[in-house]
């Protein structure tokens, strides 16, 4: 979701790399958690659509709290999310973010982004979380991964990435993966590569992980994966 200009670090499985704490492997625990949290919302949603209990419509923007905290979902096509059947592809952001005034900007330019999903059709949804005051993590579920290479070359994400998220974030982890037989079914959140983005390195610093098969939060037993 970062263009870069230059190769990514590769990190091992396992590996911790060293100055980079936004990197250790210990936060696969809480990212999966929240990621599967999101996911929760989009089954309990298209759970009550699927009952008759409540019609979702195509971009609609669901808002509400939870203990005080903000959640946003934006449903882009309940009607293929409902299907089922089928993997589904997903990209779960999670920044560390400055806690400056002009970390702010990042609120307004969220609806941005939100409003260029119809040029995008195989986005089906967007989902954000307020884990603590004005630090958020977001959840895409896609169809394929043309899908996200187009979105990334998009003029918005481009701006997002290259201008707004250096000024914005300390750090940055966003995790590339799948939900097996898509959001209808019980399967997990299943992690296939992780891209990293340290802001606060000189200079700027990116790596990436590839995890073989993937790895689901049943993966990190205890206090961590190792």
């Amino acid at each position: 979701m970062h263009p870069v200009r230059y190769s990514p670090i590769r990190l091992g499985i396992d590996e911790d790399p060293a100055d980079h704490p936004c990197a250790e492997v210990r936060h696969y625990n809480a990212d999966l958690a929240v990621l599967e949290h999101l996911l929760g919302d989009l089954r309990a949603m298209l759970g009550r659509a699927a009952a008759g209990e409540t019609v979702l419509h195509p971009y609609q923007i669901l808002s509400w709290q939870e203990n005080g905290l903000r959640r946003r979902t934006v449903m882009c096509d309940p009607e293929a999310l409902l299907q089922g059947g089928s993997d589904v592809l997903l990209v779960g952001f999670l920044g560390n973010r400055r806690s400056t005034d002009e970390a702010n900007i990042i609120d307004e330019f969220d609806f941005d982004v939100i409003g260029e999903f119809r040029q995008y059709p195989g986005i089906l949804s967007y989902s954000s979380m307020e884990l603590v005051p004005n630090q958020w993590a977001n959840l895409v579920v896609h169809l394929h991964a043309r899908d996200r290479e187009s979105w990334r070359r998009s003029a918005v994400h481009i701006e997002a990435a290259e201008d707004l998220s250096p000024r914005v974030f300390h750090s940055v982890r966003i995790h590339n993966g799948r939900l097996r037989g898509g959001l209808i079914g019980d399967g997990r959140v299943t992690v296939e590569v992780t891209k990293y983005w340290d802001y606060d390195s000189d200079p700027m610093w990116h790596a990436v992980r590839t995890l073989p098969g993937g790895i689901t939060d049943a993966d990190f037993p205890g206090s961590g994966r190792r």
